[in-house]
């Protein structure tokens, strides 16, 4: 599952619930997605309560996030190494994906959600912004690994693998 497919579950769940109206990323904060569907008429969240996500009033807008069993689906990956190709701008984002593929799946804690949570949101942004975005992410884990919190760290390698097969067969497909 991408970042987009999951916003797209959202956007199924909410019209199945009677909603209509926007689902978008959420900019910053635990919410990966927000919505304005209670601004237009009730409509039931039990559909997204039974795709997984974990909703919260946010003022006017109903803030989505995803829950554990979404997070493992969108962070799901084959039992295959990264390829780190030198040659490609995916070089570094490639290179980081390997090395916390190396870490042992713990269980999450919130500071692990929060950080597949912002991957997540970060992914959904053009490629070249995503690249640059990248020493701000290896901060972050950086300040975890200081701490000796690992949670999360192996599915967001997972998530960030994802993401550059995705580029690279979007490149081979241009």
């Amino acid at each position: 599952m991408t970042v987009t497919q999951l916003r797209d579950a959202a956007r199924e769940a909410i019209a199945q619930g009677g909603g209509r109206g926007f689902v978008r990323f959420a900019t910053a904060g635990e919410a990966l997605l927000v919505t304005d569907a209670p601004r237009h008429g009730a409509f039931d969240e039990t559909p997204l309560c039974r795709t997984g996500f974990l909703c919260r009033a946010q003022g006017p807008l109903l803030a989505l996030t995803p829950g554990d069993a979404l997070l493992r689906e969108l962070c799901a990956r084959p039992n295959v190494q990264v390829q780190i190709d030198w040659e490609t701008p995916l070089h570094p984002a490639q290179a980081l994906a390997a090395r916390l593929l190396r870490h042992a799946g713990v269980p999450l804690t919130d500071e692990g959600r929060q950080l597949i949570v912002e991957t997540a949101r970060l992914l959904w942004l053009p490629k070249e912004r995503v690249l640059a975005a990248l020493p701000g992410l290896q901060a972050s884990i950086a300040a975890m690994l200081r701490k000796r919190e690992e949670s999360g760290l192996l599915q967001t390698g997972a998530l960030l693998a994802n993401w550059c097969d995705e580029q690279r067969k979007d490149g081979m497909n241009r």
